[in-house]
């Protein structure tokens, strides 16, 4: 399969604190690939240098054959990589739909004027994303709350409502930071159904950040290990479980 995310040997450190040490890996269309290891390993900095949150100091990262390092995050977003957050950053006082619309800021057209001025083209585009957002409420079981105000729904909806805020774009790779964290069993079952099936039936390239391994070893096609920043094993999530130096990552002994 063709890579449609390339990240190699990247770099990023914060003063003396190294926070990535040349880790490099690939996600396909249709592929769902883990990026696991202990707190503090680099995971979510990796995720803030694919999206643009943060530049690497060196290394390469492209999207579709394009380097995307340095670009800012609405052109990137604009190459189709959409992304969720371990902290959710929903808007309390705005509507499910408000929200889901929220992430579709990248693929709206005709700038300030012509949205001012109501024009034909402007119409069209909220026409088609509103539709698109209604949708996506409708396949994760939203529909019946795209009405009401974030801050009155449970957390296990509000991970979803993330997560079709991060779908409406139509993105080719989503990024999806610790999204089982917070739910029940029923919920993590039901989220692992709904990416492999992103992946399945649309091509969606997927990278995954969780410590939830019975996801991980449910969805994924590959999982990456860091550990300081590193990339210390890559493979089949239950061969890697197995490796001593994933085991040492994570318990602090190879035994």
């Amino acid at each position: 399969m063709d890579a449609l995310l390339e990240v190699h040997d990247v770099h990023l450190s914060f003063g003396g604190l190294q926070a990535l040490d040349g880790p490099s890996l690939t996600v396909a269309d249709g592929e769902v690939v883990g990026l696991i290891g202990p707190n503090g390993a680099g995971k979510t900095s990796l995720f803030n240098c694919i999206n643009g949150l943060y530049r690497p100091q060196s290394g390469s990262v492209r999207v579709l054959g394009r380097e995307v390092a340095g670009l800012p995050r609405h052109r990137i977003a604009g190459l189709g990589v959409g992304r969720t957050f371990q902290n959710l950053g929903l808007l309390a006082s705005q509507t499910v739909l408000e929200n889901v619309l929220a992430g579709a800021y990248h693929a709206t057209r005709g700038g300030w004027w012509a949205t001012v001025l109501d024009l034909p083209d402007v119409r069209r585009t909220e026409d088609r994303l509103r539709a698109r957002a209604l949708e996506l409420l409708t396949e994760l079981d939203l529909a019946d709350v795209a009405g009401r105000p974030v801050g009155t729904l449970p957390f296990g909806t509000l991970k979803r409502i993330e997560l079709a805020r991060a779908l409406v774009g139509e993105p080719r790779l989503l990024l999806v930071d610790e999204p089982a964290n917070g739910l029940v069993h029923s919920e993590v079952a039901e989220l692992g159904a709904t990416l492999r099936r992103l992946a399945t039936d649309r091509g969606a390239a997927i990278l995954l950040v969780e410590h939830h391994m019975g996801l991980v070893t449910s969805v994924c096609d590959r999982v990456a290990v860091l550990d300081f920043g590193r990339l210390i094993a890559e493979g089949d999530p239950r061969e890697v479980a197995r490796d001593p130096q994933v085991v040492a990552a994570y318990l602090g002994t190879a035994a």
